[in-house]
């Protein structure tokens, strides 16, 4: 997998997130790292190590019962859908237009879903990769 020195991003909703806190909350890990596969616009493989976390009183460590299973795999299905409309190359520049689009749509769901939950979730990305090449997974029907 090819790696980008540039800053993916997806973790635009989770640093803003933390920036935006007052200090005396904090993010703390909820649950397990998932890995995220999905399909660029142009057949090329986005992998995304995703932490789930949530927002707690500094000190404080997260609450049993969230609801983080439904959270990441709501995550990995706007990821996996949306990556799609995405070349591969946006995923290895700063700011590009697919990225940023792809960021904001995630982001957007995020905060619907803990609008719904009453939750305070939130995702980081431990580490990504795009493939160097097409892969046959990722071929369409029609290819």
């Amino acid at each position: 997998m090819k790696q980008s020195l540039a800053l993916i991003l997806l973790v635009a909703a989770t640093t803003c997130a933390q920036a935006e806190a007052p200090p005396e909350r904090a993010y703390v890990r909820a649950g397990t790292d998932r890995l995220i596969r999905a399909c660029t616009q142009d057949g090329h493989t986005l992998s995304l190590l995703a932490r789930p976390g949530v927002e707690v009183a500094r000190g404080g460590a997260a609450p049993a019962g969230l609801p983080v299973d439904a959270f990441m795999q709501g995550i990995a299905e706007q990821v996996m859908r949306l990556t799609r409309a995405v070349p591969h190359a946006d995923f290895l520049r700063p700011d590009s237009p697919g990225a940023r689009a792809l960021s904001d749509a995630v982001e957007t769901w995020m905060d619907a879903f803990n609008r719904t939950h009453g939750t305070r979730l939130a995702w980081a990305i431990g580490d990504f990769g795009v493939s160097d090449a097409p892969q046959a997974a990722c071929r369409t029907s029609g290819d």
